[in-house]
């Protein structure tokens, strides 16, 4: 049986799952190289249908993410009990940027304008209500298909997709389960369950205006950066910060003694105006916000507003600490499963592991909206259907390219190449010289962290690593840490706890003697957000990790993300080829191919 899931409006994804066997899953973003891009997911359909090699007349179910409407009555409840602030909406204010958003009209036939709140609140939830009706005719046409079709077509709870996400591909055959995020398709923003085999059970729902993803986004707008998008900067912004804020901001949640929470309306106008901004008390109390300015050299984030993301921080930590606490007592569970675009916060999930009477953890590493074409898809496969679910292949679930390919890709660009018989010891040595260097192997990766085949990879001895890659090869803020990847085996040398995370999503302290050893991993607060490598999970990868080990005594690398800043993650032989020649990476391994740049005298200066 294949069901074809999809998710779309934020970073936009297809799965394809037969039986218990993930054929295929992969972001939009990466065929159209539109970061975050939340349109239909055409290109990414078209992948999982050539790598299942079925057409869509071989398809038996399509799982779509969203209900039909749940959302807009939540809605209309929202806007009586919030009557008349709920007027503002009327206004279609364009968030923290200014001026007017899209209309309705515009936004109902596009999703939504340019900027991440140019959207009219009515033409969405009309937009949302339209996709549940025309999906049939969009997948078809996404496609070209022309034939006939078999498909039925399931629309899935948004939080049941998030969950059944993380906890059908978990290990356990029982599991606590917690998602979080901004909002779902009945208003939902937390989502409090159980699983055990095939079943998952409800057993509590906070909605929508209270919402950790909305708080989060919140504030991520009032410090200058893109709401929905930056979250994970300021989490890494964090660190910088004191906790000058950090008892005023405790006004702005209510952790209730019975597990839930509320946030103070007061501090918010989320739920009055449909976009993520705060309210005049919150400019009163912490003063304007930071303009949305590039974060450069010469124009650092200032002192106060590092205070201000640190507060927001340990809010969010406190609260899913209290979340996790109560799900733990209601289900006697050792084990939890996590998903949800907050759950991208290792910091948080660290703290949850190591601080709460949970003694395994799961995370889905497209924890985000993408996440839920698959959650959706097993949904429909395992939940509804009993068919079996996942046991491994949930990562490593993109595109691959053959060696005649990534040969003639090489070929077309121009560049000087060569073969070499083991590109895993040839990478650890250069690695290890102190040459940065771009890894594509095998199947792309989902998610938002690049997880050793579309990778950059540099020597985490070397301070500088960190400063060049964000300078000249990223482009990005100077205050963004770096990722270790770490053999396993290794792990409890150099951190606080050696629980495996093969996803990344975990952040351990650094052990004090091991920070001057490995600084370009080592963030300012002497952590590090973790990726640990095992021989079964990715074989060449742990290979490359354990000769560069050999070679220096240390067992990991300094792993981010192959793209520049605001692209995705690169797909292809071209894509990487292309962000090799653009930035200051030095070498390129692509497949068992090598090519590297000449030195210039001036840059060994």
């Amino acid at each position: 049986m294949y069901v074809l899931g999809i998710s779309r409006v934020h970073d936009s994804a297809a799965a394809l799952v037969r039986d218990g066997e993930i054929i295929a899953f992969a972001e939009e973003e990466r065929f159209t190289r539109v970061k975050h891009d939340g349109g239909f997911p055409a290109e990414a359909i078209a992948f999982c249908l050539r790598q299942g090699g079925i057409s869509l007349a071989d398809v038996d179910h399509v799982a779509y993410y969203w209900q039909r409407w749940q959302e807009p009555w939540h809605a209309a409840k929202v806007f009586a009990r919030y009557f008349p602030g709920t007027l503002e909406v009327l206004r279609n204010d364009n968030g923290d940027e200014g001026g007017r958003s899209a209309g309705m009209l515009e936004t109902l036939k596009s999703g939504g304008g340019k900027g991440v709140d140019d959207y009219h609140v009515g033409g969405a939830l009309l937009a949302h209500v339209r996709r549940s009706f025309t999906l049939r005719r969009d997948v078809r046409a996404a496609v070209g298909h022309t034939g006939p079709t078999k498909f039925d077509v399931h629309l899935v709870d948004h939080h049941r997709a998030h969950a059944g996400s993380a906890y059908y591909i978990c290990p356990w055959e029982e599991s606590a389960i917690l998602t979080l995020d901004g909002i779902g398709s009945d208003g939902t923003s937390t989502y409090l369950a159980h699983g055990r085999d095939k079943r998952i059970t409800d057993l509590r729902r906070i909605k929508f205006p209270h919402s950790l993803g909305a708080m989060y986004a919140g504030v991520t707008g009032y410090l200058g950066f893109y709401p929905t998008r930056d979250e994970g900067k300021i989490m890494g912004l964090a660190p910088f910060g004191k906790d000058t804020y950090v008892e005023q901001f405790k006004q702005l949640i209510h952790l209730d003694p019975d597990g839930g929470f509320e946030l103070d309306l007061s501090w918010f106008r989320h739920h009055t105006t449909g976009k993520h901004t705060m309210s005049q008390k919150f400019i009163d109390t912490f003063g304007p916000a930071r303009p949305r300015t590039k974060v450069t050299a010469e124009n650092p984030v200032p002192q106060h507003y590092m205070d201000i993301a640190y507060a927001l921080q340990v809010t969010l930590e406190e609260a899913g600490l209290h979340l996790a606490r109560w799900l733990q007592q209601q289900t006697g569970s050792t084990r939890l499963s996590v998903a949800g675009g907050v759950a991208l916060n290792s910091v948080m999930n660290g703290r949850i592991l190591l601080e709460t009477p949970f003694e395994e953890f799961f995370a889905q590493p497209a924890a985000a909206d993408d996440g839920c074409a698959l959650g959706a898809a097993l949904d429909v496969s395992v939940g509804k259907y009993g068919r079996p679910r996942p046991r491994n292949g949930f990562t490593y679930t993109g595109p691959e390219f053959t060696e005649q390919e990534m040969e003639l890709a090489l070929q077309d660009a121009g560049i000087e190449y060569q073969r070499v018989d083991d590109i895993a010891g040839h990478t650890a040595a250069k690695i290890a010289d102190g040459l940065i260097v771009g890894w594509v192997q095998g199947r792309m990766e989902c998610g938002p962290r690049a997880l050793g085949n579309r990778s950059l990879l540099a020597d985490p001895r070397d301070p500088e690593s960190k400063t060049r890659m964000n300078e000249k090869v990223k482009h990005r803020e100077a205050f963004r840490p770096f990722a270790p990847s770490c053999l396993v085996e290794r792990a409890g040398d150099y951190f606080v706890s050696d629980y495996p995370s093969p996803v990344m999503l975990l952040v351990f302290d650094v052990l004090e003697h091991q920070r001057t050893a490995v600084p370009a991993i080592t963030h300012v607060d002497g952590t590090a957000r973790v990726q640990t490598v095992s021989r079964k999970d990715n074989p060449l990868y742990w290979d490359m990790i354990s000769k560069f080990e050999k070679i220096t005594g240390v067992p990991m690398v300094v792993n981010t993300s192959f793209n520049d800043n605001n692209e995705p993650i690169v797909a292809t032989p071209a894509d990487a080829i292309a962000c090799f020649l653009k930035t200051d990476v030095d070498a390129l391994a692509l497949g068992p191919f090598w090519a590297q740049k000449p030195y210039l005298e001036d840059e060994n200066e």
